[in-house]
């Protein structure tokens, strides 16, 4: 690849959604008082991560009496076995990373939804494919597993073609996915933010399809929910000030995020045209931001769940609505809408 990001770090970028990766080394950042809160991030997913970033730099944590231990992994993984092991009280996963947790019954609950990301179904430059259906007798590459492969699944079908009879899916990691776009040398792909945009700035590929409806969501170990709903409460008060500070200083926070490892090569035009495509990263007023999930997400996350089962990436097809609690954000959001949140006020703790 040409504009700045290597192969090995493309794929050290990527595997932040796809489900392959070990429990990593956590990065560890301490606030100074109030009710604890082991908060598993990664650094790889837009808007996700900036909101991370803002809970670490600011003070809008000990103003809602939190005190954050800040615990950065590689991917949703890793943050399932620190939530499942009680290593972290909180993490942001995918939303088939969350499917996944139900389908095998771990001890956590999805909570709220914190971000949403594109996913697309991209053409090389030299493929000369525009569109959906010239994918026929095509073979489109990607990493199996993840919310994107069912996306592009789906993108297939309704375009009237048959995967594994008009064409085919061929599953590859990330490091791998970026040499071979890089290089030309196939002609579809499937991917997410930020590396969609990253090959659409490239000139490497252009979109042929894409879907704006996958969603990071929060996920709580079971222990915490129950005994500490208040603390629980406040965190997604917190979350959700934290992610309407990060719309009003989008350059700031983007900046943030860029300033971590893995996400430092990213283009800063890259990441602020990525994080766009989620609503809340130009909320205008703090009552734009939502936090519970909605009905559409819920059943979007059912239908991931027969999909995994019926690719064979689930054991067993979950009962989703058991491992969802909307209650808790429903209660923010009423919150929210009684407004009173002032942006200006947010002390920034560290630079």
């Amino acid at each position: 690849m040409t504009s700045g990001i290597s192969r090995r770090r493309f794929g050290q970028l990527a595997a932040g959604l796809a489900a392959s990766l070990p429990l990593a080394a956590p990065s560890i950042l301490r606030a100074q008082e109030g009710d604890v809160v082991r908060f598993c991030w990664f650094n790889t997913t837009t808007v996700s991560a900036q909101i991370a970033h803002v809970l670490m730099r600011t003070d809008i944590p000990a103003r809602n009496g939190l005190k954050m231990e800040m615990i950065q992994l590689a991917a949703s993984p890793a943050i399932t076995e620190a939530l499942v092991s009680n290593a972290g009280d909180v993490g942001t996963l995918s939303d088939f990373a969350a499917v996944t947790t139900m389908a095998i019954g771990a001890p956590v609950t999805t909570v709220s939804s914190q971000a949403r990301f594109r996913s697309a179904v991209l053409a090389t430059k030299k493929s000369g494919i525009t569109k959906m259906e010239d994918l026929k007798g095509k073979q489109v590459f990607g990493t199996f597993g993840i919310t994107a492969f069912q996306n592009a699944q789906d993108a297939v079908l309704k375009a009237g073609l048959v995967p594994g009879k008009d064409m085919t899916f061929v599953n590859v990691g990330p490091a791998e996915l970026a040499d071979a776009v890089g290089a030309q040398r196939i002609d579809a792909f499937f991917s997410y933010d930020p590396f969609v945009s990253y090959f659409e700035s490239t000139g490497h590929a252009t979109v042929i399809s894409q879907n704006l409806s996958p969603v990071i969501v929060l996920t709580a170990n079971n222990r915490f929910v129950q005994q500490k709903p208040d603390v629980l409460k406040r965190l997604l008060m917190a979350n959700a000030e934290a992610l309407f500070f990060a719309a009003q200083n989008n350059d700031m926070v983007n900046g943030w995020f860029r300033s971590l490892e893995p996400a430092k090569n990213i283009p800063e035009p890259v990441l602020q045209k990525a994080s766009s495509y989620d609503p809340a990263w130009s909320a205008k007023v703090f009552t734009d931001i939502k936090v519970e999930l909605s009905p559409a997400q819920i059943a979007q996350m059912e239908a991931l769940g027969k999909w995994g089962v019926d690719a064979k990436l689930l054991p067993r097809l979950p009962d989703v609505s058991k491992f969802i609690n909307t209650s808790i954000a429903g209660a923010v959001d009423k919150e929210i809408a009684a407004g009173g949140f002032d942006v200006k006020s947010v002390k920034i703790l560290r630079a």
